[in-house]
C-alpha cells in the first residue's frame, strides 16, 4: 500500500509538471488572456479524466509509464488523441481477477427411513402367582374379554372386569390375551407336602394306659405352601384337635376301663403298642399323596 501512494505521488507530480510545461511553451509571457484562450488552453476536463484513468489503473495494480517529450509543443487536438488512446488502452485491459472462496456446497446425509419394529402389547395381569396342580383367582381389569390359554387349551374366557377360577395342572406357563395384546406367565412348580409328627405326651413301657390317654401325645404339622390344598385324615384310636390349617394335635382314646384292658392285652407282649394314621391327599395332583404312622406305647393299665 506504501509502494502504491508514492507511485500515485510521483505521478501527480508528473502531471503537473506536465501541465506546467505545456503552459512554458505556449510562451513566456503568461497572462490571463493568454491562459483563457479556448483554442490554446488545456481544458479541465482533459485534465480531471486524465486523473480519473490512472486513478483506475492504479487500482488494478498497474503501474503506468509516461514519456514526455518536453520539446514538444502540445495542442488541445494532441490532448484529445492522447485521451483516445488511453480510452482505447482502457477497453483492452483484461478485467480484474476476483479471488472468490469456493462455494461449499452442505451435503445431507438421508437416512433411510428404517421403521422401528412394532413393540408387542402387553396384557399384564398384576398380583397373580400361577402355581401348578392348583386353582388361581384371576380377576380381569380390562374392557375387553380375557381369555386364559395353556398348552394349547383354553383355561378361561374373562368378561371385562368379571373374575374366574382356573385350575391348572403342569402347565409350564399360562398365556393371557386381551384382543391383540397377550402376555405369558411362567408357572411356579409345586412342592410336595410333607407330614412331621412330633411326642408330646408320655409313652414307653413305664407309662401307665391313663396317663397315655390324660394328655396330648403327639402334635401332627403338614409341612405345605399350600395347605388349602390338601386333604388332612387323622385315623386309629385316637381323637384330634386342629390347632391350625396345618397342625393338629393328637391324644389316644383306646380303652375305657381296667376291665377293657385286660381284655385287649391278653396274649400281647410288653410294652403294649397302639398306632395311629396321618393321610394327606392333594386335592389337584395325585402324586403327592402321602401318609404317615405314630405310635403310643404303654406297659400297664
Amino acid at each position: 500500500m506504501k509502494k502504491g501512494r508514492d507511485v500515485k505521488f510521483i505521478i501527480y507530480q508528473v502531471l503537473y509538471i506536465f501541465v506546467i510545461c505545456v503552459i512554458a511553451l505556449k510562451g513566456a509571457d503568461i497572462n490571463l488572456e493568454e491562459v483563457l484562450d479556448a483554442k490554446q488552453v488545456v481544458k479541465k476536463t482533459y485534465a480531471d479524466s486524465l486523473k480519473k484513468y490512472i486513478d483506475s489503473i492504479l487500482a488494478l495494480g498497474l503501474i503506468p509509464s509516461i514519456n514526455i517529450d518536453t520539446n514538444m509543443k502540445y495542442t488541445a487536438d494532441d490532448m484529445e488523441k492522447l485521451m483516445a488512446e488511453l480510452n482505447q488502452l482502457k477497453k483492452d485491459m483484461p478485467p480484474p481477477i476476483v479471488q472468490q472462496d469456493p462455494i461449499r456446497i452442505k451435503t445431507e446425509t438421508i437416512k433411510p427411513d428404517i421403521k422401528e419394529p412394532e413393540k408387542i402389547k402387553k396384557a399384564t395381569v398384576q398380583g397373580v402367582e400361577l402355581m401348578q396342580y392348583s386353582v388361581s383367582k384371576i380377576k380381569n381389569p380390562y374392557s375387553e374379554t380375557l381369555i386364559l390359554t395353556a398348552d394349547g387349551r383354553t383355561l378361561a374366557s374373562i368378561p371385562p372386569q368379571g373374575t374366574a377360577s382356573i385350575t391348572l395342572g403342569g402347565e409350564s406357563s399360562v398365556t393371557f390375551r386381551v384382543g391383540d395384546a397377550t402376555d405369558t406367565k411362567p408357572t411356579k412348580q409345586k412342592q410336595a407336602p410333607k407330614i412331621d409328627i412330633q411326642k408330646v405326651g408320655p409313652g414307653g413301657p413305664d407309662a401307665s394306659l391313663r396317663s397315655v390317654q390324660g394328655s396330648v401325645g403327639f402334635r401332627v404339622t403338614i409341612v405345605s405352601s399350600n395347605p388349602g390344598d390338601l386333604d388332612v385324615k387323622i385315623s386309629g384310636p385316637v381323637s384330634t384337635k386342629q390347632v391350625s390349617a396345618t397342625v393338629f394335635d393328637v391324644t389316644l382314646t383306646l380303652l375305657g376301663s381296667q376291665t377293657a384292658f385286660d381284655a385287649w392285652s391278653k396274649g400281647k407282649e410288653e410294652p403294649y403298642r397302639a398306632s395311629f394314621t396321618v393321610s394327606v391327599k392333594d386335592k389337584y395332583n395325585p402324586k403327592f399323596s402321602i401318609s404317615q404312622m405314630g405310635v403310643f406305647s404303654f406297659g400297664k393299665w
